[in-house]
């Protein structure tokens, strides 16, 4: 996981389990943790617009679906958000 943390909020960059572990409840343990234990109000996260895994995981955390775009090599993106109240 790699995590790019400002004063104002938090972006999920990067989000990869081994797929020898997939379905393990691993991602969810490590999105899980960077909720809790980091102190924003705001968190985002993207991935490719096809990948349902991905997006089934940040919907059950709940985050919201807030823009989809194309990147230059073609990829269509999708950016999720989730606000909180601490």
């Amino acid at each position: 996981m790699e995590i790019d943390a400002s004063a104002n909020s938090i972006h999920i960059q990067s989000l990869v389990v081994h797929p020898d572990f997939f379905r393990q409840g691993v991602a969810s343990a490590m999105l899980h943790y960077v909720l809790r234990n980091y102190n924003s109000t705001i968190f985002t996260v993207e991935t490719g617009l096809d990948n349902g895994p991905a997006t089934e995981l940040y919907l059950k955390f709940g985050f919201r679906e807030v823009l989809q775009y194309d990147t230059d090599h073609g990829v269509r993106k999708i950016r999720f958000k989730k606000e909180m109240t601490r």
